[in-house]
């Protein structure tokens, strides 16, 4: 067999799978806010950092935690499906490591049966700079049971300055592989972010503002968000508004609301989206850092 022969026989026998990778879907899990806090700000998620839920966004955004961070929400997604989430880290000696799980559960009678998305993060401190890997898994099963499964690798450079601001810039785009069933899509994501707290965090006051650009499967999307309240002995309420200029596609609207009920080291949390063909979703969730 000439040379030629063999190039084109190669050819042949990639054609199967370049028309597969022709017919990826984008999960749906992949458009939800990394966390209920994140939702209120608009989805700005890179530079909030300090709590597990920064695995789904930003795996240096762990770095800050000094002891051990949990992390949980839930939601009905819509008539049709539930989303749970939860996420865990902890400092072990000069790195911290963490991780999270994402779950997207539909009703009987839809296409598809759930959604799922596992993320694991690891970030190491240097002079002041976090740098962080994370793995994302992704499986999605249909309603005969068969499941497609994807992981992609990310990575991520924070700079914080105490509990003043963080400058983070995190991608998801380092490399994908399909495991199993047909291809997933998981888009290329950027988040470059910035957070700077305007008033000093050990008073009673709160406010923070934060700016993100994010680029999601080749759109892009500028995110702004600001929250603030008031804390008195480790009680107080914090409420939070977003916008973002949504990328084609997206099913939220522009406009953001949130807020949290704080109790010492934790704070229960609310964000309210609203979306252009579903009834707004109403996210809840806890978050504890002792």
């Amino acid at each position: 067999m000439t040379r030629r022969s063999r190039v084109l026989a190669g050819w042949l026998l990639m054609l199967p799978a370049l028309v597969s990778a022709q017919q990826e879907s984008i999960p749906e899990i992949l458009a939800l806010p990394p966390s209920v806090r994140s939702a209120g700000l608009g989805g700005a998620a890179a530079a909030m950092i300090g709590n597990a839920g920064s695995v789904f966004a930003n795996p240096a955004g762990i770095a800050p935690i000094r002891i051990l961070s949990l992390e949980g929400a839930v939601a009905r997604y819509d008539s049709t499906s539930t989303f749970f989430s939860g996420a865990a880290a902890a400092r072990v000696g000069r790195v911290n490591v963490g991780g999270g799980i994402r779950y997207l559960s539909y009703d009987d009678g839809h296409a598809l049966r759930d959604n799922f998305e596992g993320q694991l993060a690891v970030s190491l401190r240097v002079k002041g700079i976090a740098w962080g890997l994370g793995a994302d898994y992704v499986s999605v099963e249909d309603s005969a049971g068969e499941v497609s499964r994807t992981v992609a690798a990310g990575g991520a450079i924070t700079v914080y300055f105490f509990d003043i601001a963080a400058l983070a810039l995190s991608t998801r785009s380092l490399g994908d592989w399909t495991l199993s069933g047909h291809s997933l899509e998981l888009p290329d994501e950027v988040r470059l972010g910035f957070s700077l707290n305007l008033i000093d965090t050990y008073s009673n006051g709160r406010l923070l503002a934060t700016v993100e650009r994010v680029w999601f499967g080749g759109d892009g999307e500028t995110v702004a968000g600001l929250e603030g309240g008031a804390v008195l002995k480790g009680v107080g309420i914090v409420l939070r508004a977003g916008v973002a200029g949504r990328h084609a596609g997206s099913p939220y609207s522009p406009g953001t609301l949130g807020g949290s009920l704080v109790l010492g080291r934790a704070a229960i949390d609310y964000a309210y989206l609203a979306r252009h063909e579903h009834a707004p979703l109403h996210l809840f969730g806890i978050r504890w850092t002792p």
